[in-house]
């Protein structure tokens, strides 16, 4: 990644964390950055006057809610109050887009999955196009295990098992037509290549690894839902934003 030299000083430490607590501390400060910046970079006295003026729309449209008209008369006069509280607040926004942007491209680098333990055996799946009978892995530098170097393609499939020391690798799926090549990383470390990539003009459509998903909530659900990263970073975040403007007072 582009940033990971100059973010890997400053987030590097965190990895050593369980990933929950570690994306609990960049939202933390993420947030209070961000919660700061707002306070500063807008007029706080017109923000509190325009929530309040929207709220007193709200309270009527709730009175008229059985007078479609008036209803839309009022939500015709409480959008303009709207749209200047979204004009407030796109100075904040512009200041903080671009680093919230980079932070989230460290954090999808080295807290979506896990790596590749050294020793320990693992996946590597090809999607394929029709047609195409049996694929042949190779795999660079040696040093690498593969269970069988050619495997048949069922159901437009085929799977083969790795198992190898610490070292930075490169995959050849040949498919008697055409080949791709698939970077991956054995390593006790918290890094890894992205598991799946895709393929364009090619009988290969698909490489993909089998790196463990990161649940920073472990077996907890939310509705069947197990958030990843991001989603532990959202929730995470409207928590922290709610409490950070009630103590810092921001409207």
């Amino acid at each position: 990644m582009v940033f990971d030299n100059l973010l890997d000083p400053i987030f590097g430490p965190l990895l050593n964390l369980e990933p929950f607590f570690a994306i609990f501390l960049i939202a933390f400060v993420i947030t209070i950055g961000i919660t700061i910046i707002y306070k500063y970079a807008t007029d706080q006295e017109r923000m509190k006057e325009l929530k309040k003026k929207i709220k007193g729309f709200q309270d009527k449209m709730k009175k008229e809610k059985d007078n479609p008209e008036k209803v839309m008369k009022l939500q015709k006069e409480a959008m303009q109050y709207n749209m200047e509280m979204m004009k407030h607040s796109f100075k904040p926004t512009l200041y903080t887009f671009l680093p919230i942007i980079i932070i989230f491209g460290w954090l999808n680098a080295h807290m979506a999955y896990y790596g590749l333990p050294p020793g320990e055996e693992f996946e590597l799946t090809a999607m394929f196009q029709e047609g195409v009978d049996t694929a042949t892995i190779t795999v660079i530098p040696e040093g690498v295990a593969v269970n069988q170097d050619t495997q048949p393609v069922i159901d437009g499939k085929a799977t083969w098992m790795l198992n190898g020391p610490a070292g930075t690798y490169k995959a050849t799926i040949d498919s008697g037509t055409d080949f791709v090549e698939k970077k991956f990383i054995i390593t006790a470390e918290r890094r890894y290549e992205a598991p799946l990539q895709t393929y364009k003009d090619s009988s290969v459509m698909s490489v993909s690894l089998s790196n463990a998903a990161v649940k920073p909530l472990g077996s907890i659900t939310l509705f069947g839902w197990r958030p990843g990263w991001l989603g532990t970073y959202i929730l995470l975040s409207i928590a922290l934003s709610i409490v950070s403007r009630k103590i810092l007072g921001v409207a």
